[in-house]
Parts: structure tokens; C-alpha cells; sequence
């Protein structure tokens, strides 16, 4: 083929195949390589083009990738990254990967100890039943629990629920009547029951270790009692 310029050659195929083979020289000598396999060191394109613009300087300099298209996606795994303007999850969660790992809040104002957010938790536990037993023997008493574990602190509620005609009598004066906590509280922590059949109808409670004590003795024949403790581990 006689030698013609660029400029008088048929455009290419768009878009490539990738399989179109290119001349190079490669040791002094020119051998041919396909489009797909080559490896250029830089890309770049107009910033305003939506494409993509890569640039590439020494291993020690900062690389900067530019991409106007927001439909264009970047992952980087190997470094720390720094964004600013507000980011947006469209879809999907912010998956925290490690133990121990969360929201750090050290740049806001404050002298605490610590200022990570490490652990968000929601669920339900079983209350052992301890210091309270039926009466009238006909029906039956279920507990349900459910809690919110938010860094340190967690909510727990307990729900005792008599049915088929029971009711309940609880031990007079302090006493554990139910166990089972989610987490092992740090320190004795005071909180209360309450009668939803009456709001008038309240008492006190003691979280400790992995346990309620009632502090407030309650009476019998009632239809539910809820508990909520706030405390931390």
C-alpha cells in the first residue's frame, strides 16, 4: 500500500472492535499490536465532553481523575479519600466494613473521650421471667422485648402480657423480675414500669448487670405492664 496521509484515510469503523491492529516500534523493530491491548499512560479528554480525563504524573505526585458524566462511576480501594459538597447515597446504604469503624464526629466541637460512632443495632430479645408468677391458674403470661442500641446506650422494653384470665403477683419490694438483657449494663441504672391500662399506674426499676428489679411493687389483675430502661454498656 503506498504511503497516504492521516488525513486521507477512511474514518474508522465507530465504535472500534477493538481487534484493529496498529503498527509500533518495540525494540528498534516494528511489530503490530491490537486497539484492545493497548496500554497508553495517560487518558485525557475535554473536561466538558462527559467522557472521562486522567492524568498521570510521577508515582509520588497526586493523581487527579476528572468525570463530568454523573453517570460514570469511580471506586477506589487502595487510599483515604477526601470529599467536599454534600455527598448523596441515590441508592444503596453506607456499609461500614470493619468492627470498630463508623462516623467520626472529632472535628465538631467538643472535649470528649471519644467522638466515633461506631455501632447502630435494633431487635428483639426474650425476658426471663423471675419475681412474678400467675394467679388464678387459668390462663397464661408472655413476655416480648425489643430494643435500640445507639453507640453505648440502649433502650430495651419489656412487655408482659397475661392471657386466658390470668393475672399477676408480682414480689413485694425489690427483687429481680426479669433477666435476659440484650447487653450487660455498666452501671445501675433507674428506669420504670408502667400499667398501660392506667397512666395514673407507675413504678420504679432498676437495670443492673443483665437484669430489671422492680423498686415499686406493682398489684395483681391487670392486663399488660410494659418496662423501659434507657442505659449503658
Amino acid at each position: 500500500m503506498a504511503d497516504t496521509k492521516i488525513s486521507a484515510l477512511t474514518a474508522a469503523t465507530t465504535p472500534l472492535a477493538g481487534t484493529e491492529v496498529l503498527p509500533i516500534v518495540q525494540s528498534g523493530a516494528t511489530v503490530k499490536v491490537a486497539n484492545n491491548d493497548l496500554r497508553p499512560k495517560q487518558i485525557q479528554s475535554n473536561a466538558t465532553s462527559g467522557v472521562l480525563q486522567i492524568a498521570g504524573p510521577a508515582a509520588a505526585a497526586t493523581r487527579v481523575m476528572t468525570t463530568p458524566d454523573a453517570n460514570f462511576t469511580v471506586a477506589r480501594t487502595d487510599a483515604a479519600q477526601s470529599f467536599t459538597g454534600n455527598q448523596t447515597l441515590s441508592t444503596g446504604n453506607l456499609v461500614i466494613g470493619t468492627s470498630g469503624q463508623g462516623i467520626d464526629f472529632s472535628a465538631t466541637p467538643g472535649t470528649g473521650t471519644s467522638e466515633l460512632l461506631a455501632d447502630y443495632e435494633e431487635g428483639t430479645w426474650t425476658p426471663t421471667r423471675n419475681g412474678f408468677t400467675e394467679v388464678l391458674g387459668a390462663g397464661s403470661i408472655t413476655t416480648s422485648g425489643t430494643y435500640t442500641k445507639v453507640g453505648r446506650q440502649v433502650t430495651v422494653v419489656a412487655t408482659i402480657t397475661p392471657a386466658g384470665g390470668a393475672t399477676i403477683a408480682a414480689t413485694s419490694g425489690a427483687g429481680s423480675f426479669l433477666s435476659g438483657l440484650p447487653f450487660t449494663c455498666a452501671t445501675p441504672t433507674s428506669a420504670t414500669w408502667v400499667d398501660s391500662s392506667s397512666i395514673a399506674a407507675n413504678g420504679g426499676v432498676l437495670v443492673n448487670a443483665t437484669e430489671l428489679y422492680v423498686t415499686t411493687a406493682w398489684t395483681a389483675s391487670i392486663n399488660l405492664k410494659r418496662f423501659c430502661a434507657t442505659y449503658f454498656v
